[in-house]
């Protein structure tokens, strides 16, 4: 019976839950949900004042870009990077927003698939260019260079570095765990409030998970490439752990290359551990997705069967498309 109500459920036509945005504000911010995308957002807040951030991520950016309703409204972007085949959706939602008289500006640090970046320069003000964190390229390009907003940069250098090695990034990671604190980040960081008291309880909270994901990749096997990197496969469906924090973790227990974790048959990351001249940016890009060299993603594309038999079987079922990805890693 489970069986047949979880196909039903399959084929019936689900919508995404649609976004609500605050149109009394003047400027509405896309950019990504981690420690580097709501402190680029916090930035972005710091120059054009009142402002909505809405929280993305490269698969849901043409999705959040298309439900876009507004008129003369400034829409700026940053830590988000176009994948090759959302290009040309991309661009159409881009077209709609400036046709409503609205001012489209994207500053990212990634990189961008070729031809890319003069695409959609012809419907908004793009800057890409190479950064440790999109905040420093938020603060260059927005000319911010005040003291908090200096504070906040290095915080995002340290996070997106993957290196963690002071006590605020490692709070407001822990903090933003939960998604829903994202929006009380964003305002606290916005006004300097980086040792915010709410922040600090959120992340002592969290530090107790740090003691299991110690333990667990304790447990995890490791793997060798084909050029002898070493590396490890964490599955964060099964563990529901920060899959980032529990990749550094791991690469300190087993002095590991790399690590790769499956978030979902949609969604796999590549990190760099004690090898930070690795480039795992080339399987990303074999399987469209896009990042760093030490930090990367990507979003296979899955079959109708692969589809199915995800929804069924959940986090017990590992698609052959994440296998692929297995395999082209261990190529490596």
């Amino acid at each position: 019976m489970k069986f047949i109500i979880k196909l039903l459920r399959f084929f019936k036509i689900n919508k995404k839950k649609k976004i609500e945005i605050d149109n009394s504000k003047k400027v509405i911010i896309i950019s990504h949900d981690d420690v580097d995308g709501v402190i680029s957002a916090s930035i972005i807040k710091r120059k054009f004042g009142d402002a909505y951030y809405l929280p993305s991520s490269p698969r849901n950016l043409p999705y959040h870009l298309s439900e876009l309703n507004l008129e003369n409204k400034i829409v700026v972007l940053s830590d988000l990077s176009p994948n090759e085949e959302q290009i040309d959706t991309i661009y159409n939602s881009i077209e709609k927003i400036t046709n409503s008289m609205c001012e489209v500006i994207w500053i990212d640090h990634h990189s961008w698939p070729p031809g890319s970046i003069e695409k959609i320069k012809e419907k908004a003000k793009v800057f890409v260019e190479p950064s440790v964190s999109a905040a420093e390229l938020v603060a260059k390009v927005l000319e911010l260079n005040d003291e908090t907003s200096m504070k906040l940069v290095s915080i995002a250098n340290d996070a997106d570095s993957a290196n963690y090695s002071t006590e605020e990034a490692i709070n407001i990671n822990r903090a933003i765990r939960n998604k829903k604190r994202l929006q009380y980040v964003f305002e606290a960081l916005s006004e300097g409030r980086i040792n915010d008291e709410k922040i600090l309880k959120w992340a002592k909270k969290e530090e107790r998970n740090d003691e299991k994901i110690k333990e667990y990749v304790k447990t995890l096997p490791v793997f060798l490439t084909k050029s002898n990197y070493r590396y490890t496969v964490i599955d964060v469906r099964k563990s529901k752990l920060p899959g980032s924090l529990t990749g550094k973790y791991a690469s300190l227990e087993h002095n590991l290359d790399f690590t790769v974790v499956i978030y979902s048959n949609k969604s796999v990351s590549l990190y760099a551990g004690m090898n930070k001249n690795i480039n795992l940016l080339l399987i990303a890009r074999k399987f469209n997705g896009g990042g760093h060299p030490f930090a990367c993603g990507c979003s296979p594309k899955l079959s109708l069967k692969s589809r199915i038999l995800d929804k069924l079987l959940g986090k017990r079922y590992t698609a052959k498309e994440i296998k692929e990805i297995l395999k082209a890693v261990n190529e490596l």
